[in-house]
């Protein structure tokens, strides 16, 4: 996990002729599993770099890990000259080199996609409140969550219309990924924890669309 220190460039197009990016993250969904969806359902090939918690200690501990140049946290991309991280970035730049080119988002667009992974940070905290602390503040977290979840569903619902995308007619945009990922990831995932969606049919729209694409649904069967 040691590379030598490159400027950190954000680019919304990557040349033909870069090297595949490389996501580095734990071998979990968790934050970095955007960014890997966004990467599949445009189509770029990417490398996969995934770290066991366990090491999560050991690389801290050494100050020429990569992370200690990104806020000492991960997931981080790789791609030529660019490094990259915070989940929200990273899944913005996997859209841009890949769904994005397809479909080329007006600048409303892209904010709506943006709005969509601000729900999904704010769903993924509050399901995090579920999974990680003491005994305690994850039973008041469990006890929280539905009312939380609930105001941020009750929003997402609103944004979409007929669907099943958020504006495209051809695939799914990085906002409705976004949605995918916070209802059917298993970790943190809505379903996964308990959250009943019935009252949301435009999301389960959005959501069984996403899954019946066929990079996203090839990716998902990959995962498990």
């Amino acid at each position: 996990l040691k590379h030598q220190h490159v400027p950190c460039i954000l680019l919304f197009f990557a040349p033909a002729t870069m090297s595949k990016p490389e996501l580095i993250y734990f071998d979990g969904p968790g934050r970095g599993e955007l960014a890997r969806l966004a990467f599949s359902a445009g189509g770029v090939e990417f490398t996969d770099t995934r770290h066991a918690m366990a090491d999560w200690p050991k690389i801290l501990a050494d100050p020429e890990a990569l992370p200690h140049q990104f806020f000492g946290q991960m997931p981080i991309i790789l791609h030529g000259d660019v490094k990259l991280a915070q989940s929200v970035a990273l899944s913005n730049y996997a859209a841009d080199i890949g769904i994005n080119t397809k479909s080329n988002p007006t600048a409303a667009q892209r904010g709506l996609d943006n709005m969509m992974l601000g729900a999904h940070s704010d769903l993924q905290a509050a399901m995090y409140k579920v999974l990680f602390g003491s005994d305690d503040s994850k039973a008041a977290g469990k006890e929280a969550l539905p009312a939380a979840a609930a105001k941020t569903l009750k929003g997402i619902e609103g944004a979409y219309g007929e669907g099943p995308f958020l504006y495209r007619t051809d695939g799914p945009s990085l906002g409705d990924l976004a949605v995918f990922d916070a209802v059917t990831s298993p970790f943190p995932g809505l379903k996964a924890c308990g959250i009943d969606l019935e009252a949301y049919p435009k999301i389960n729209k959005a959501v069984a669309a996403v899954a019946d694409d066929a990079n996203v649904k090839a990716y998902c069967q990959k995962r498990g």
